[in-house]
């Protein structure tokens, strides 16, 4: 794996986000802090070595901006930074929808890489602190333009970093980030609030049967086509849990397409036509395995939902219901994809990612019971998905549908991600020890 990659998967996406609101409560105490403004920009890391410089995007693919290219090679070391590409205008940093639209023709526009960390240093991972990794950036970087350091401030308290990110944000900045001396990184923004559609419902179980454990949520994309952003199962009071379940339940429907809640049962999808606020504290468009995707999905009165595909999307960072919008309807304008993205674009996949091959049944057995209320049955089926290398599927998943009409939910089902077929065979195991006892028939 290489540096930037490893940078990827071990830093870069294990921010800590913290609510403005709860800077005190967040981010525990500590001997000093440092504090940076966080620039709205992509995320890019460049190389110098021997002379050469070379700028690479966040998936390590490179980058031709001569500008940045040219005065890289200033600095004297063999050194990979981490920073953030910007593009500047009256000498003011803008959002990532100007770089977006400026890496078409680079030439053009005043690209800036604001340098906040240092990877590798003569090919040795670099295990400086915080201070000192800022002093080298300043020392290096000192009379550059092109590649600045972002300027880290010291603070004692976190007192000094409430009034620090109240300038922030009186400035306008995407946010602030703070760092501990140990290395441990918070990533401060204001609460985002997002208006979607309620596409399922999630029930508990056990004690707490009939109530709402989670709702899937996702944007408008088009006439009757719905983009799956988030799952959310928090912020909502008892009563709230009891009354959406009872709202949802008479208009549940069909759907081809199957998503799994986080007590592993599949939720139950429902008309499109509820619409629900929730604040979020952050919105991604990657994660370690790359670019998200998630279900693009398609509805029809007669068939319900029916899949598209899989798109390139955002998720959301700790997403928690608000109240239920009687006065929006499910369309673009109020529903769709505008609001999400206005603050985090989605990346495109690279094609090698998606890799279209269907599924593969490895194995599927069906058991029946007859009873008092008719014939009951088990399902346990195995799928080799095909598609572990999107980073948007488990290599084996193991389903299992357990049907009784006597019961207050006929159908339920419960599904297991499991990373290899080994492990998808031992949970079929387990599965069938627990479930298949004494008047049970295989069905042949």
């Amino acid at each position: 794996m290489t540096p930037i990659h490893t940078y990827k998967s071990k830093i870069a996406s294990r921010y800590i986000p913290v609510d403005a609101e709860q800077i005190g409560m967040k981010i525990p105490e500590s001997e000093s802090y440092f504090a940076s403004i966080k620039h709205d920009g992509h995320l890019a890391f460049l190389s110098i070595q021997e002379g050469k410089a070379e700028l690479f995007d966040r998936n390590g693919d490179p980058l031709k901006i001569k500008s940045i290219v040219k005065h890289a090679v200033a600095i004297k070391e063999n050194v990979i930074l981490a920073g953030e590409l910007c593009v500047f205008q009256n000498d003011q940093s803008t959002s990532h929808r100007e770089v977006n639209a400026a890496l078409d023709d680079s030439d053009k526009a005043d690209f800036r890489f604001g340098a906040f960390d240092v990877l590798e240093v003569n090919g040795v991972e670099c295990e400086w602190e915080t201070e000192e990794k800022f002093q080298k950036l300043s020392e290096w970087l000192k009379g550059n333009k092109e590649i600045f350091a972002i300027e880290q401030n010291k603070f004692e308290s976190r007192k000094e970093i409430i009034t620090f990110f109240k300038a922030a944000n009186e400035a306008k900045a995407e946010g602030v980030v703070v760092k501990t001396p140990n290395g441990v990184a918070y990533k401060i923004k204001q609460v985002h609030h997002l208006d979607l559609v309620v596409l399922g419902y999630a029930e508990s179980v056990g004690e707490k049967e009939g109530e709402l454990r989670e709702l899937l949520l996702g944007m408008s994309t088009g006439k009757d086509t719905y983009q799956l952003v988030s799952k959310c199962g928090g912020g909502f009071s008892d009563k709230e849990r009891s009354e959406l379940i009872a709202q949802l339940s008479p208009i549940a429907v069909h759907s081809e397409y199957t998503e799994v809640s986080g007590a592993k049962t599949a939720f139950v999808f429902v008309q499109p036509e509820m619409v629900v606020e929730i604040s979020c504290l952050d919105l991604i468009n990657e994660n370690s395995s790359g670019p998200i995707r998630k279900a693009h999905l398609s509805f029809s009165k007669e068939n319900g939902y029916s899949l598209l595909g899989n798109a390139p999307t955002i998720s959301v960072i700790s997403p928690n219901f608000v109240r239920v919008r009687t006065d929006k309807k499910v369309n673009e304008k109020e529903t769709g994809t505008t609001q999400a993205y206005a603050l985090c674009e989605p990346l495109t996949a690279s094609a090698a990612a998606d890799t279209g091959a269907a599924s593969v049944i490895v194995l599927r057995e069906v058991f029946t019971k007859s009873g008092k209320g008719g014939t009951a049955v088990r399902k346990f089926v195995s799928l080799k998905t095909n598609k572990e290398k999107s980073g948007a599927y488990a290599p084996y998943v193991v389903v299992y549908s357990d049907f009784s009409a006597g019961r207050k939910t006929p159908l339920e089902q419960e599904i297991f991600l499991c990373e290899n077929e080994k492990a998808a065979a031992a949970k079929l195991t387990e599965l069938k020890e627990e479930n298949i006892k004494k008047g049970w028939e295989q069905f042949k």
